[in-house]
């Protein structure tokens, strides 16, 4: 898709799907890099009040299928701060200038996170506005299956619909990334991540970054 395109649906949809993001010699070493790494901690998290809160309660949706306040967030997934260390380079020449061209933000604070998902890990509904201006996702696992869980849904419904069709599956495809434009008002873009089941064959991987813009 040309850059006009996606800057075009980026703005009126407030997400864009970007199909080989990278370039095959990139995506492959970062494929590896995940693989062969071993420093990884889990993270399995519990909040009563999540959904009760200020920031959650001012932007969520009116939609009666997302969780109730009374509801409880869970997450679990590994993650590696030394992995991080070893992608920079790649993030900052190819993920860096596609994340502002396709924004039209000069974005100067980012933050990586390198996450890896096996049986049971997922993430329950929850916001992303107040972490950046921009959020990206990137998927580097090849051959999964819709079966094996640890599916990204993303509710593309404005604030003032109640839609139980809003809710959208985004396939975790290799050297695909999801761009998410977290800066409109007329979307909140509660999102979840399904559980990953006891037979998925393999780790689910993937590689996110936030931006914040500049000033």
């Amino acid at each position: 898709m040309e850059l006009n395109n996606l800057i075009e649906d980026y703005n009126k949809n407030g997400y864009v799907v970007v199909d080989d993001f990278l370039p095959n010699e990139e995506a492959n070493k970062l494929e590896e890099l995940y693989y062969n790494n071993s420093d990884w901690t889990l993270s399995d998290q519990v909040r009563d009040d999540l959904y009760s809160e200020s920031h959650f309660q001012s932007a969520k949706t009116k939609s009666i299928y997302l969780p109730k306040e009374n509801e409880s967030y869970s997450a679990k997934f590994w993650s590696s701060d030394g992995l991080v260390s070893e992608i920079e380079s790649i993030h900052d020449k190819y993920f860096k200038p596609m994340l502002e061209n396709i924004s039209q933000v000069d974005l100067n604070d980012y933050n990586l996170r390198c996450y890896k998902m096996d049986e049971g890990c997922h993430y329950r509904t929850h916001l992303d506005q107040w972490v950046s201006s921009v959020g990206c996702l990137y998927y580097i696992n090849r051959d999964w299956i819709w079966d094996w869980g640890g599916i990204f849904h993303l509710d593309t419904a404005s604030e003032l619909s109640d839609d139980s069709d809003s809710v959208i599956p985004i396939f975790p495809k290799f050297n695909r990334a999801l761009i998410i434009n977290n800066t409109l008002d007329k979307f909140k873009f509660p999102h979840f991540v399904s559980h990953v089941t006891d037979y998925a064959m393999n780790p689910r991987f993937t590689l996110v970054t936030f931006g914040k813009e500049s000033g």
